[in-house]
């Protein structure tokens, strides 16, 4: 493993983005050693970008974290004329490779397989979204996204209604995407995938490795379904998710032996996910390293791995979403309305609990205003000296060889 250095002093901000995505889409092979890439690349006198770029087949957002920790406690040790720490590890990646083989002869592995079965038994959903825009016949991965910070209030208002229904605020987020994808689409049978850390031995917790496993949601809503019937009912479907959490996503997908749609993904399109990695206690973070100072680089992938990915996060007390989707179905407008959507709907839910969620508006008051008011103010001037034959005439007089009437296969001029 090297770093690449290169000299970008007094390049343009392109110069540099056009580098990153270069590298960022060169393609690793899988069978040479090491699956890693980093650059370091001067800017300006005592500035630099810092970029890695790793493989997820050795590693997910919680090794980042560890990494991170590791990388600022060796700097910093190093700066003391200490030595880089160098802890052995109890347990490696491959020991947990061969516990993950051996447990598929497990009571607990099998009850978890027929549960995930029996979750998706009979036709499968597939999600049919607006798009002004025709599906790809092959399932591409360009995309772009949109943030947002809610408010304070809109977060502390999110807490509590989830307090108050003893769930995790995940739990509401979840059931707010699947009220949201109802409304748009009056579909009553959803799927949504999300992914879990899968790290529940501790040992496993300052492991780099891909630990990562993707849980598919199955939810079917009831006719005049609530928001408070919603949410207790997609807290059930996550408890008894992460209880089998442990049955790999490839698997279920290989035993539910799918006629694979190459346009979509598999078994769902939509992904939402709660990133608190930076929340986690595995150590150092950016900030106790000494003698620099750190902050983040704008660089956005321009990927999308699904057709709409949700993705919340927490920032200041506030709650932070972006919406990760593929423009080749999608455009950036539906996305924009799309987070007022989500953000009223879930403001009327919460106020209004037990009302059903079919009478529930998420509509901004612009688009009410032009839904009512805008789009039916059809008001004509016509010259009230003129009856309707004559106005017919005048047509005439001036269209003559336009269609004016089709019948079957006749046509009138």
């Amino acid at each position: 493993f090297r770093i690449e250095t290169k000299d970008f002093t007094g390049k343009d901000e392109k110069d540099i983005e056009t580098y990153l995505y270069k590298i960022n889409g060169e393609v690793f092979n899988l069978e040479l050693a090491p699956l890693v890439r980093a650059s370091l690349l001067q800017t300006g006198d005592g500035e630099y970008v810092f970029f890695l770029c790793l493989h997820h087949i050795i590693g997910d957002g919680w090794s980042t974290q560890i990494l991170i920790s590791e990388i600022v406690d060796t700097y910093n040790n190093l700066g003391q004329g200490k030595e880089a720490i160098n802890d052995s590890l109890k347990v490696q990646y491959k020991d947990y490779s061969v516990w993950l083989q051996g447990r598929r002869q497990r009571d607990d592995y099998k009850k978890a397989e027929s549960y995930w079965l029996e979750q998706f038994r009979g036709e499968l959903p597939v999600l049919e979204m607006p798009s002004y825009k025709v599906r790809p016949l092959i399932q591409t991965y360009n995309g772009d996204s949109i943030n947002h910070i809610f408010t304070e209030e809109f977060t502390n208002k999110l807490k509590a209604f989830s307090e108050r229904h003893d769930a995790t605020l995940f739990m509401t987020l979840m059931a707010g995407v699947k009220a949201l994808l109802y409304k748009y689409t009056n579909q009553k049978d959803l799927i949504i995938g999300t992914p879990i850390a899968g790290r529940e031995h501790p040992d496993l917790e300052n492991q780099i490795g891909l630990y990562l496993n993707t849980l598919a949601i199955r939810t079917q809503l009831e006719k005049l379904e609530t928001f408070k019937s919603l949410l207790i009912k997609e807290k059930a479907l996550l408890l008894e998710a992460y209880e089998n959490q442990a049955y790999p996503f490839d698997e279920l997908v290989g035993k539910l032996n799918l006629k694979r749609d190459i346009s979509r993904s598999a078994l769902f399109d939509v992904m939402a996910v709660y990133q608190n990695q930076a929340t986690l206690q595995l150590g150092s973070k950016v900030e106790d390293i000494e003698g620099l100072l750190i902050e983040s680089y704008d660089f956005d992938r321009k990927t999308s791995q699904f057709d709409i990915s949700f993705i919340f996060g927490e920032y200041d007390n506030r709650l932070a979403l972006t919406i990760g989707y593929n423009t080749d179905i999608y455009d950036q407008d539906l996305m924009n309305r799309m987070l007022s959507h989500f953000e009223n709907l879930i403001d009327q839910a919460i106020d209004h609990e037990t009302q059903s969620l079919e009478t529930i508006s998420y509509l901004t008051e612009e688009e009410k205003q032009q839904l009512l008011l805008n789009f039916n103010n059809t008001k004509a001037v016509f010259p009230q000296n003129k009856t309707i034959i004559d106005l017919f005439e005048q047509q005439v007089d001036g269209n003559p060889d336009n269609v004016a009437v089709v019948f079957n296969e006749k046509r009138l001029t």
